[in-house]
């Protein structure tokens, strides 16, 4: 029996990063549901947190029975949590994450295993029985003696079960067609845990004995026995068959070949090795209890390739498909997340619209990563070399995001893309009135495929303003009439992706020069109810030069006598352009009056204008 130890590894790799997810009180088992999620059951506290594989957030915390000690997982999602103390079995859905049912067993049920039919077999530890399971239906199937304290139960795949009976070094062969026993094979000392491996043989940690039982499940025979460390406790199969056995007390893992049933290497690990497993990607992870770290082994080369520091008094630990491994700390109340995988993002301060560049590496050769980006995006699924390393690409909107490549988070903050607006007015300059087309073309900065959108809001140099949205090619524009000299100013609005930002430019218009014709009137006497003087009509025509009417100007009127200017009053032009007051009442002194004056202050838009009209005094109406 070669012994090799591997070379001792720095703490925490760069192949390797870790999560730590709170958990309930003592979390002890732990198991990966077909949809990723990741149940612990926490035997003090009394129940089981569920994790996002993805996320690694905790999904829900599920109330199960007394001291959940194992947990199992149907083909159809079905979780199966043994309580160990209150003699039952609670059955979560894993779609919901809700406890379906409680199913009574036998006392003490500590051990459990799904057969490929879909039945669950409970070993139940204090009444020598093993309770059959429906997991179609959930209801208790059959009850099966066995031996003396049965505390472990594996599944081969033509459906036979072994249930290794601790208290009389016996294993109990049943089949799961008719749940009926098929024999008893005797075992080493104490067996306490068991595992089977591709080619269907079924391999029985002996505990006090320090040796594994093998069985062929063909014929029920046993083939051989090999021998291990000290207290050999859990046993994990890797893809290529071997099989790695956890020595407690020896501090070391025993590499079994399925093949030969020979010793293929014996590995260095921390103190008090006992939990164990075995990632898609090969690489074995053990968990020390006693020093607290995950040796990391490659099944390629035997080897420890990583030491990686966890909780206190790591229990159990489950791999999931993406590869992440999941280590319950009994005494810190935790459950750490360990990740082969190295990711980096280009460039290191990405802007909005620019394309990221996720690096992967220390995955699985010939793999896949799996990629969610941490925002509304679709997950994708990068396909990883020989080496386990590959790329992907993301465009972000601004803001910061945590993306995980199978399940290991990575931060990746993006900065708003800054714009910069140019404003174009045409014509320019231009006449009072005229057609003018005014556009903003918002320019991000470059390195950017996306468009900005948004709105842009401009206000002319009279205070009037408009809001414009932008249209797909990153400009706003709209035509006015109203324009003025003076500064026009742009101000884009940003968006998700795009900083906000504003221009300006300087306008002309010319304003049209105006005539102002005022027309002649009469200044009456009227005798009741009391005499006064009055003018019936003042009437005063606003043009431009080129004879147009210009509509709604104030035209102010006023008589110029001896003792000084009379304000008759104002009119507003209406659609002929005319201003018209009927009824102004004057003073006795106006009646010398020879003619009054219409005025046109002027706008900037049209020139100002001056008139003389006729004022004659005829006393009373003929």
């Amino acid at each position: 029996m070669p012994a090799v130890r591997g070379p001792v590894a720095p703490l925490l790799s760069a192949a390797f990063s870790t999560v730590t997810i709170p958990a309930g009180t003592s979390p002890l088992a732990v198991a990966v549901a077909p949809n990723g999620n990741v149940y612990v059951g926490n035997n003090n506290s009394n129940n089981v947190t569920v994790i996002s594989s993805v996320s690694n957030a905790v999904l829900a915390t599920v109330p199960v029975g007394s001291n959940p000690a194992m947990i199992a997982v149907a083909p159809n999602g079905n979780v199966y949590v043994t309580n160990q103390s209150s003699s039952n079995v609670t059955v979560i859905d894993s779609a919901t994450n809700t406890v379906l049912t409680t199913v009574a067993v036998g006392g003490g049920p500590f051990a459990v295993a799904v057969a490929p039919n879909g039945n669950v077999y409970v070993a139940n530890s204090t009444s020598n029985n093993v309770t059959v399971i429906s997991s179609v239906s959930n209801t208790v199937l059959a009850t099966v003696p066995v031996g003396a304290v049965p505390d472990a139960v594996a599944v081969a795949p033509n459906g036979n079960v072994y249930v290794a009976n601790r208290n009389d070094n016996t294993v109990t062969v049943i089949s799961s067609a008719t749940n009926t026993v098929l024999t008893t094979l005797p075992s080493g000392g104490f067996p306490g845990f068991a595992a089977v491996a591709p080619n269907g043989n079924v391999y029985i940690a002996n505990q006090t004995s320090n040796n594994v039982t093998v069985i062929d499940s063909a014929t029920n025979t046993v083939l051989a026995t090999v021998p291990a460390g000290i207290v050999p406790g859990v046993i994990a199969v890797a893809p290529n068959g071997n099989l790695y056995v956890t020595n407690t007390v020896s501090n070391n893992v025993t590499v079994i070949s399925s093949t030969t049933n020979t010793v293929l290497a014996t590995v260095g690990t921390g103190a008090g090795p006992f939990g164990v497993a075995v990632a898609p990607n090969g690489n074995v992870y053990v968990g020390n209890s006693n020093s607290n770290n995950v040796t990391v082994i490659s099944s390629a080369t035997n080897t420890v390739v990583a030491t990686v520091p966890v909780g206190a008094f790591p229990f159990s630990v489950a791999a999931a498909a993406n590869s992440n491994v999941y280590v319950t700390n009994a005494n810190s109340a935790n459950v750490t997340e360990i990740s082969p995988l190295t990711v980096t993002t280009s460039p290191a301060s990405p802007r909005c619209g620019q394309a990221v560049t996720f690096s992967i590496s220390g995955g699985t050769p010939n793999g896949t990563a799996v990629v969610n980006f941490g925002d509304a995006s679709p997950t994708v699924t990068a396909a990883l070399d020989a080496t386990g390393s590959g790329q992907t690409t993301h465009t972000y909107t601004a803001g910061t995001f945590t993306a995980t490549v199978n399940g290991n988070p990575t931060p990746v903050t993006v900065s708003p893309n800054p714009t910069t607006p140019t404003l174009s007015v045409t014509p320019n300059p231009s006449s009072c009135g005229q057609s003018v087309t005014v556009c903003a073309t918002i320019t991000p900065a470059p390195g950017t495929t996306s468009v900005p959108m948004g709105t842009v809001t401009f206000t002319l140099p009279n205070g009037q303003s408009q809001m414009i949205p932008v249209n797909g090619v990153g400009q706003a524009c709209f035509t006015t009439t109203a324009l003025t000299t003076g500064t026009l100013t742009a101000a884009y609005s940003g968006d998700s992706c795009f900083t906000g930002s504003t221009a300006s430019t300087p306008v002309t218009v010319t304003p049209n020069p105006t005539t102002l014709t005022a027309q002649p009137s009469t200044i009456r006497l009227r005798l009741t109810p009391l005499p006064e003087f009055y003018i019936p009509t003042l009437s005063a025509t606003l043009t431009t030069t080129s004879g147009m009417p210009v509509a709604g100007q104030p035209v102010t009127f006023t008589a110029i006598t001896l003792f000084g200017p009379v304000n008759l009053g104002t009119a507003v032009t209406d659609a002929s352009g005319t201003a018209t007051i009927h009824n102004a009442i004057v003073p006795v002194f106006t009646v010398a009056t020879p003619f009054y004056t219409a005025t046109f202050a002027g706008t900037a838009c049209y020139t100002a204008s001056t008139a003389h009209g006729i004022l004659l005094f005829i006393p009373l109406p003929s």
